[in-house]
């Protein structure tokens, strides 16, 4: 399947669990084929200069604590309410939240295109 039709497909589903097995899911449809990687967690550490930030290196999730971090994340999220905040402060907090879990670097590859899949499923 072409890469294209793959992103069609994803925003197209109607099915949607907020859940770190989601996040993980949308990794895995992303990049099947592409990726021998593609759902896994990483088991390793890294670094590297990120684009997104101008070229500024990033402190990443350590391996040995990726499943536990992101599961963590998770609860928070689910256990955060939003009532009585404007839209502002819900931009705010979402922004918190997503860049939390981008920094998490939970994949190999494929993180900041897994996270704003995911964000525009929410």
């Amino acid at each position: 399947m072409e890469y294209g039709n793959r992103i069609a497909e994803i925003l197209s589903e109607t099915a949607f669990s907020f859940s770190p097995n989601e996040y993980i899911s949308i990794h895995r449809k992303l990049f099947q084929g592409i990726y021998k990687h593609a759902g896994k967690i990483r088991n390793y550490n890294i670094t590297k200069k990120e684009w997104v930030l101008d070229g500024k290196t990033v402190l990443y999730g350590s391996a040995s604590e990726l499943q536990a971090t992101l599961e963590y994340d998770f609860s928070q999220e689910r256990n955060f309410s939003y009532r009585g905040l404007s839209m502002d402060d819900i931009i705010r907090h979402l922004a918190v939240f997503v860049s939390r879990l981008w920094q998490i670097h939970i994949f190999g590859e494929g993180n900041t295109r897994t996270t704003a899949f995911f964000l525009l499923s929410i």
